[in-house]
């Protein structure tokens, strides 16, 4: 039983809808996404 349950919340990971993260559309989450990803500036010059 405690099997399944570890299996079952492994396979629904990540899986949740832009609604259920508290998002009114995909779009809204993405931005927030490559909000938070973004180089920030001050480390952009040691790419260089």
């Amino acid at each position: 039983m405690i099997m399944e349950i570890t299996l079952k919340k492994e396979t629904l990971l990540g899986l949740e809808t832009y609604d259920v993260l508290g998002f009114n559309s995909e779009e809204e989450l993405e931005l927030e996404i490559s909000k938070l990803i973004k180089i920030r500036p001050e480390f952009e010059n040691n790419l260089n």
